[in-house]
């Protein structure tokens, strides 16, 4: 009688950003690593440093496995995928969040708790992603300018780690008297507007900024087209409450409002915009060109997300 034949063990590049807003002494790589290794998984362990950033760690050594994945906050994820798209490499990518708001896991659906993340990595049922181009760089789920913008990235990472998405809230009232409008051209491939706004973003995501939400059912991270929000300045304090609540409420049908879809985006602005890209400062010139390149990726996620 034949033996049967052993199955072949993955093999998984973990890569580990131990700077990350949510690593505290409770997680364990080794844990997450054994957790591979139990379920035929093959492990090769690196962490993040200075001078060798994710997208160092995927050029160097993707190319000997057969999975990615990068456990660490939204711009460990870009970095990843950053490396994956310059070195043209096209394996199955896993994301064990463990940053600070953790906006792409929120949206589609993957667990912030590490072992239940490592499980659906175990799962491998990868579904494709959307992936942007921002001049010459890469981005994963938003692109902004403007008011929340300065919050996003000025808020102090200390804060950040101690409470959450509460901070940013608080970012958010430090800054509001600071509330400046910028004038900006917007061309695209679907339309092309002009006007003087508080704030813009470009996202494939459910969530905007670390603050407002879309409903799951309007975005599609594989359709190839973002959603690009633009708000005019409010002339009261009584229209910027309104504006304020369409958003929470997730309607956005207020008139300073505008929201539609486009693939090739062209962000014309008579000064150089400072922007926020994955959650990470950017700064920007006059015009910023952002492409999406549909389906560049194949993102492992929960076999009932739909």
């Amino acid at each position: 009688m034949k033996k049967k034949k052993k199955k072949e063990r993955t093999k998984v590049l973990m890569i580990v950003n131990p700077r990350s807003g949510k690593l505290r002494p409770s997680f364990s790589a080794r844990k997450i690593a054994e957790m591979f290794s139990e379920n035929n998984m093959e492990v090769g362990v690196f962490f993040t440093a200075p001078g060798y950033n994710a997208d160092f760690l995927v050029k160097e050594h993707a190319k000997d496995f057969d999975i990615i994945a990068c456990c660490g906050g939204d711009g460990t994820v870009n970095e990843t995928i950053t490396g994956m798209m310059e070195a043209g490499i096209h394996k199955p990518l896993g994301y064990i969040p463990a940053g600070t708001t953790n906006d792409l896991a929120h949206s589609i659906g993957i667990p912030t708790k590490p072992e239940k993340a490592a499980k659906v990595i175990i799962g491998q049922t990868a579904r494709p992603l959307d992936i942007g181009s921002f001049d010459d760089g890469n981005f994963v789920y938003i692109a902004s300018f403007g008011a929340f913008t300065e919050v996003s990235y000025a808020t102090p990472q200390k804060a950040k780690n101690l409470f959450g998405r509460l901070a940013y809230f608080f970012g958010a009232m430090k800054f509001m008297p600071k509330i400046r409008s910028y004038h900006v051209r917007v061309e695209s491939d679907t339309q092309t507007v002009e006007g003087d706004y508080v704030f813009g973003s470009v996202t494939n995501s459910t969530s905007v900024a670390g603050i407002f939400r879309f409903e799951p059912d309007k975005v599609d991270f594989a359709d190839g087209q973002y959603e690009v929000m633009l708000i005019r300045r409010p002339k009261s304090i009584f229209t910027a409450f309104m504006i304020l609540m369409s958003m929470l409420n997730k309607t956005y049908g207020h008139k300073n409002i505008q929201l539609f879809r486009a693939s090739d985006i062209r962000i014309i602005s008579e000064e150089k915009l400072d922007w926020a890209v994955d959650g990470e400062h950017k700064k920007g010139g006059n015009t910023v060109h952002i492409v999406n390149h549909p389906k560049a990726i194949d993102l492992i996620m929960k076999k009932r997300h739909p």
